[in-house]
């Protein structure tokens, strides 16, 4: 008996890559980003980025030649809506052409209707702060769907809103650079409404164009959090109050069809309720919490012989295992949406792969109704403050030439896709004892 075995998955799974239409198009020069890269938050200013906006039928002839069957992208609002209520029909003719091109080459298409940008004249007036964002969100998610839905099959509503809530409004590091409690727990509630007004606009149009009935979820950044000494009382409250706010009350607000504390006190909103078709999981790391005063100081803590990313994250797959399996309860499918390494060793990133997709599968045979995984990211991009230090791409990118060049990751986990599971050999290449 050999020390590994087959890993199957069942037909149908999903294996893809992800991207994001800010971290890949380039020149997307109309949003609240590239005025944040262009006062000097970020490393470096995201520029042309990859030029996926032009070279975008090269990227998806690169997904099918590594056997994948779906592209995880999203739709740059600040394109489609350049002004408030102003509509391009030229960008929706190229979101037509990519997603067109996604079809051609059998990739099924799951969109982000917002991955973190905001169109400047949004931001300008007060973006998810008012109210008025939730409506006003809707207005472009019915356009998108309007003019694209009978193309687009899995639609994510907002991408990690609690990422985008905290980093933003908490600690200040993505714009607008705000470290404001209220404002945060403001934002946190108007997210999670206009994904609930979201929901409902894309399954009606839908309905109403006559276009198939997609599925609609929302993606949501997991981590695991454990107190770095589990006998301290301190430690296990941060630890259950970090895991209870950042990862549960999101998905608890729809499963309850109310706002739960702290950003609500059980207010029910109709929309809310069952607003989910499937559970989109976004997952890098886990933290290991101790108490500080200093709240951007309770999560910083490495094990001391913890293998580490790029990015100073811990590698940690058996935390994927633990949140899939807390999952269960909501009684949704889910799909990996992100999993993915920074690391400048591509060996590493095999292994990575490898250790996480048997941890899903370990999931799956304890009942975790898993549908697909989903790497971040096809090819290596702008990596948001860390501009372009971060390589997280199967894909290397030269951007001094913009030359796409597959990493060996790339044809590992292409065998993977290609074959619908993990086999014993490949296990023992890459994590079998030297």
């Amino acid at each position: 008996m050999g020390e590994f075995r087959d890993l199957v998955f069942p037909s149908g799974f999903l294996w893809g890559c992800a991207v994001a239409a800010h971290q890949v198009e380039g020149n997307n020069t109309n949003n609240n980003w590239w005025k944040w890269e262009q006062e000097g938050h970020t490393l470096d200013p995201s520029g042309i980025a990859c030029d996926h906006y032009n070279r975008y039928e090269e990227d998806l002839d690169i997904a099918k030649k590594l056997s994948l069957n779906t592209f995880r992208t999203s739709i740059e609002w600040s394109r489609i809506e350049p002004k408030e209520g102003v509509w391009s029909d030229k960008e929706i003719k190229h979101y037509r052409r990519v997603l067109e091109a996604m079809k051609e080459r059998g990739l099924t298409p799951m969109i982000t209707l917002h991955h973190f940008t905001d169109p400047l004249w949004f931001a300008e007036k007060g973006g998810w702060e008012k109210p008025e964002s939730i409506d006003i969100f809707a207005r472009f998610v019915r356009k998108v769907v309007e003019e694209l839905g009978d193309l687009i099959p899995f639609y994510n509503t907002i991408n990690e809103p609690m990422v985008y809530v905290v980093l933003g409004y908490a600690f200040g590091v993505f714009p607008p650079g705000e470290r404001d409690i209220i404002k945060a727990l403001t934002v946190a509630k108007h997210l999670l409404l206009a994904h609930a007004k979201a929901y409902r606009v894309i399954h009606e149009v839908c309905k109403e164009k006559g276009y198939p009935k997609p599925k609609v979820g929302v993606v949501h950044n997991m981590m695991v959090f454990e107190p770095l000494d589990p006998n301290d009382e301190r430690h296990v409250n941060e630890a259950n109050t970090s895991d209870a706010i950042y990862n549960r009350w999101f998905l608890e607000s729809i499963h309850a069809g109310a706002v739960q504390p702290p950003a609500g006190q059980g207010e029910e909103f109709e929309e809310l309720k069952g607003a989910w078709d499937f559970i989109g999981l976004n997952y890098y790391t886990r933290n290991i919490c101790i108490s500080s005063p200093d709240p951007t100081r309770r999560f910083n803590v490495v094990p001391m012989d913890a293998e580490l990313t790029d990015m100073h994250y811990e590698v940690y797959p058996e935390g994927l295992y633990k949140l899939l399996v807390s999952l269960k309860k909501y009684g949704k499918p889910v799909y990996i949406t992100e999993n993915g390494i920074a690391t400048s060793n591509d060996r590493q990133r095999c292994r990575f792969i490898l250790r996480h997709i048997a941890e899903a599968h370990r999931a799956m045979r304890e009942g975790v109704d898993l549908k697909g995984y989903i790497y971040w990211s096809l090819i290596d991009n702008f990596e948001w403050n860390e501009g372009f230090s971060k390589r997280f791409g199967i894909v290397e990118v030269d951007y001094k030439t913009l030359k796409r060049t597959p990493r060996e990751s790339a044809y590992m986990y292409a065998e993977i896709a290609g074959k619908n599971k993990v086999t014993s050999d490949l296990m023992q290449k890459y994590l079998g004892r030297k």
